[in-house]
């Protein structure tokens, strides 16, 4: 009865993500975790429930009794994940930052204890308030698991968190040429293992390349002609193209990222006049992202551009694509052509 009542608090944790809920959950968490001990002398691990570690060790629940268990018995300990736990951390929602936080303080203390998985809800927690432009205190949780968390790759992650975080934070206060030129840098150093941080300096440099094709060819007219100009131009214009492209084709999961990709290049070829791979771009958008940002844009931009693309040229006869679809009337037969005759004393 008390794990299910556990179970469900966690749940609602999920669903309501209140601080009072998880508090309550904590104090309620029956016996889901395990501790070690650090003298494998003392017995096998035991199952109990974590309430929270203070600096004086671990507040521990086993039924109705409650004790405090110091640091230096313990060799390891593993908590146990109920479903609202979970999913607290998958989603790192804003709207869960209470919940997420009322979690991370109360374990924080454990970071550095083998098997300890505190590091995740900070991650979550530090994924959620990047969300709500809190930056400061997200990039302070997300250092806190690099310097201290007992797992490799999970200070890894945490790690690349930083980076990101760094960026927005350099993004807010630098010049936009030094903005520029640490983003390409980054981008040409950047793991691909941290798609927040690739998607992030593609989606910036994108920009910055399409306002450079647009401003190239503003000052130059007849760049067309100029072969000192002409590969700038071009460069800037396949740049543009690249980067917007990315996120579809290396991160097509994070919809919104690909959908406005999508976006920015039928936005470049809609700039140069390509109006057939405009459109194309647009109902790649629309078959691929429907439900994203952009969606409603695109089909308002896409239903002229088609109509535009379906029209006759000066002087050419209306094209009806419905007559094609016609079946056409067979010719009616026509009668054999007369024997002929031969003429036996003629060559």
């Amino acid at each position: 009865m008390r794990m299910l009542l556990a179970c469900l608090l966690l749940m609602g944790v999920a669903s309501g993500q209140t601080a009072e809920q998880a508090a309550e959950a904590l104090a309620r968490r029956a016996d889901l975790d395990e501790i070690r001990w650090k003298d494998p002398a003392r017995g096998a691990a035991f199952r109990a429930g974590i309430v929270r570690a203070t600096p004086e060790g671990l507040e521990v629940q086993r039924g109705t009794a409650k004790r405090l268990l110091a640091y230096d018995q313990v060799g390891g300990i593993r908590f146990g994940l109920s479903m609202g736990e979970r999913q607290l951390i998958a989603e790192a929602k804003p709207e869960s930052i209470p919940a997420l936080r009322v979690f991370w303080e109360a374990r924080r203390l454990t970071l550095g204890i083998a098997g300890s998985n505190v590091g995740d809800f900070g991650l979550a927690l530090a994924r959620a308030l990047r969300q709500e432009e809190a930056f400061a205190d997200a990039l302070a949780i997300a250092r806190e698991i690099a310097r201290g968390d007992h797992d490799p790759s999970r200070k890894g992650r945490a790690l690349q968190e930083s980076e990101t975080l760094d960026f927005i934070q350099f993004l807010r206060t630098a010049k936009p040429v030094e903005i520029e030129k640490r983003a390409w840098s980054l981008i040409e150093s950047a793991d691909e293992s941290n798609p927040d941080l690739m998607l992030l300096l593609t989606g910036y440099l994108m920009l910055k390349e399409f306002e450079a094709l647009r401003r190239l060819e503003e000052e130059n007219p007849k760049w067309m002609e100029d072969d000192e100009v002409r590969p700038a131009r071009d460069r800037h214009y396949h740049r543009s193209l690249d980067l917007a492209l990315y996120p579809g084709l290396f991160h097509p999961s994070r919809t919104t990222e690909a959908a406005a990709g999508l976006w920015q290049a039928a936005q470049v070829y809609r700039h140069t006049r390509e109006e057939e791979r405009e459109a194309n771009a647009l109902e790649d958008l629309l078959a691929l992202y429907p439900g994203t940002a952009r969606s409603a844009e695109a089909r308002d931009r896409l239903l002229p551009l088609r109509a535009q693309l379906n029209r006759p040229a000066p002087g050419e006869p209306a094209h009806d694509p419905a007559e094609e679809e016609k079946p056409k009337a067979e010719k009616p037969a026509e009668p054999p052509p007369p024997p002929k005759r031969y003429n036996l004393f003629e060559d």
